[in-house]
């Protein structure tokens, strides 16, 4: 199939590109600047400017194409906040080039969806029939799925929703991220006992084979938690600590030291549980996560360890630098 792709210069998109090409999908790719377009253009991906927002762009290369895969749905916590808009109406232009077509249409979200997982009972773990709870931060994410799920039959919609996404030295986003930061401005691993809230994990290279199988079957529609594992948060953090060739070791604070030190986000690692059961893709679509594990995976980093080598890879450190003004030691306004 030709696939037009938004979001193929990312952590996440650029892996994807590639396991479609294996595939023998044709892509295009949706370029916000002539770095980007040349970026894609030396990967074998046709380039076609815009951004997110650009409606008329978006929904020409949507009907010209054979199917559409948003990988990029414009940033995480506070960064989400500033695109709104733009994702609404990629939404809306995308459902009304798509509707009635029969052509794929895969949008990806996050664990997440199901904000706190364990409020009530912390061992939760939830499956794609769960209702999902977004933060309001995130409201915009619920309305773009009503508007999709609005479509009904119509509309071949596929949702993959991944955990924390590791691997190939990572992307800017999550808690890996954030720890290596903590140890980055510091020099010592910072956490919250008893660190047993947990969360989704995935390898990125296991997330893109995800996306792959999806667009295999003519009758694949419907969400899909991308979940290889569960593990603890000071499983991370002990891993992050040993990798940075701190021993494993880490300064126990609690949480008001934790923000004060590190920010609100990484406090909100140490209490926030995002359990979610990738059981589904692995049944229905025969998907087997075959990477190491996070731990493992940090564990294998190079010894001694250029800390500013990873967590962000260093062709991630542009995206970093743009969102951290927003998600650095800030909160979120309600405004």
């Amino acid at each position: 199939m030709r696939l037009f792709l938004i979001g193929a210069t990312g952590y996440i998109g650029t892996v994807v590109a590639e396991y479609l090409q294996s595939d023998g999908h044709e892509l295009v790719g949706l370029a916000r600047s002539q770095e980007a377009a040349d970026q894609l253009r030396a990967v074998g991906i046709e380039p076609v400017r815009g951004e997110l927002g650009d409606v008329d762009v978006i929904a020409e290369q949507a009907r010209a194409t054979d199917g559409t895969v948003v990988v990029s749905t414009g940033g995480f916590i506070l960064q989400a906040l500033l695109n709104q808009e733009p994702l609404l109406t990629t939404t809306d232009a995308l459902i009304e080039a798509l509707s009635g077509t029969g052509k794929p249409l895969v949008m990806t979200w996050g664990i997440a969806m199901w904000m706190d997982t364990g409020w009530i009972f912390p061992d939760r773990v939830v499956t794609e029939e769960d209702p999902a709870s977004w933060a309001y931060f995130y409201a915009h994410f619920a309305e773009a799925q009503r508007r999709l799920h609005a479509a009904g039959d119509d509309l071949r919609y596929i949702g993959i929703v991944p955990g924390g996404v590791y691997g190939r030295g990572g992307g800017y986003i999550g808690g890996i991220t954030r720890f290596f930061d903590c140890i980055r401005k510091h020099g010592k691993m910072y956490a919250v006992a008893p660190g047993d809230n947990a969360a989704s994990h995935v390898h990125v290279d296991d997330l893109a084979q995800l996306y792959a199988r999806a667009l295999r079957s003519p009758d694949t529609r419907g969400y899909f938690i991308a979940s290889s594992e569960i593990v603890t948060t000071m499983e991370v953090a002990k891993a992050v600590s040993e990798a940075a060739g701190l021993g494993g070791e880490v300064e126990l604070v609690d949480h008001r030291a934790l923000r004060e030190l590190c920010g609100r986000f990484m406090e909100w690692d140490f209490w926030s549980n995002l359990r979610g059961s990738g059981q589904k893709a692995m049944v229905e679509l025969g998907w087997r996560p075959t990477y190491r594990s996070v731990v493992e995976e940090l564990r294998s980093l190079p010894r001694p360890l250029d800390l500013s080598s990873v967590y962000p890879a260093p062709s991630r450190r542009k995206a970093a630098a743009a969102a951290s003004s927003l998600n650095q030691n800030e909160s979120p306004s309600k405004s």
